[in-house]
């Protein structure tokens, strides 16, 4: 109500044979807290609390009205070099709030958005909770939206039941990434993810990338898109824009 709250923007970029990236794959929603006294409060410091005291799935909803008017600014200002795709993160709250996923639709109406340019992010744990959770996913995915698993390699599900979960993309967990140039455990499980997703014709994000040997590996294991402060931190949808004009190989 006081318009504390904002919302920043991490891009996901494409990794393209030649070597090089495409910088307009996509963008992913994150909010952030500016507070009076405090200052710019991170979500680890309040993600909890908005979820204790019943008020995650309203600002869940705020992140996504907000991200869907932001992706549709930026098409009206630059066309074809606007990011493709909007990735959102889903709440359990939300997940299992009555009436939630016509809110949804209502969102994606108001806002003039096509629902395949909208990606739902649900963690692993979430996803593979409960027959019920799975049939909302699959209720999601009716309305035309993209979803990806988050933190895949950290939760209950594995690769056997991947085939499980309507989920387009698999987003590998940085705890994998940050040890791929140094651990070959943690190289032969990112390269079995991206095999088995593949094979079910899923896309892979690896999260966390901060080192060009780290980028090394995930290409060199196929990844399709790549996020992480090696490209860019999470940016203000003013620098953002920026970003996307910058004619550097890498922006942090």
């Amino acid at each position: 109500a006081e318009e504390q709250l904002f919302v920043v923007y991490q891009p996901v970029v494409r990794l393209l044979p030649d070597g090089g990236v495409d910088r307009a794959a996509g963008v992913e929603a994150l909010v952030r807290w500016r507070h009076p006294q405090r200052g710019v409060v991170p979500p680890i410091d309040f993600i909890q609390v908005a979820e204790e005291c019943g008020l995650i799935g309203a600002l869940g909803d705020f992140v996504l009205e907000r991200a869907c008017r932001d992706f549709m600014d930026w098409q009206a200002r630059l066309g074809p070099a606007a990011p493709r795709l909007m990735a959102v993160n889903l709440s359990r709250a939300q997940l299992g709030q009555a009436g939630w996923i016509a809110s949804v639709a209502r969102v994606l109406r108001d806002t003039g958005m096509a629902p395949a340019c909208l990606q739902l992010e649900v963690t692993e744990s979430l996803a593979a909770q409960d027959q019920d959770t799975q049939a909302r996913l699959h209720d999601l995915k009716a309305l035309g939206v993209k979803l990806a698993l988050d933190d895949f390699g950290t939760g209950y599900s594995s690769l056997s039941s991947l085939h499980l979960l309507p989920v387009d993309t698999v987003k590998i967990d940085r705890s994998f990434v940050c040890q791929a140039d140094t651990s070959a455990h943690h190289r032969v499980l990112i390269e079995a993810t991206v095999k088995v997703a593949q094979s079910l014709g899923m896309n892979t994000v690896a999260e966390g990338i901060e080192t060009q040997s780290q980028l090394d590996v995930v290409r060199s294991q196929r990844c399709d898109k790549a996020q992480g402060y090696f490209y860019s931190r999470p940016l203000p949808a003013s620098e953002l824009l920026a970003w996307l004009d910058s004619k550097m190989a890498v922006a942090a």
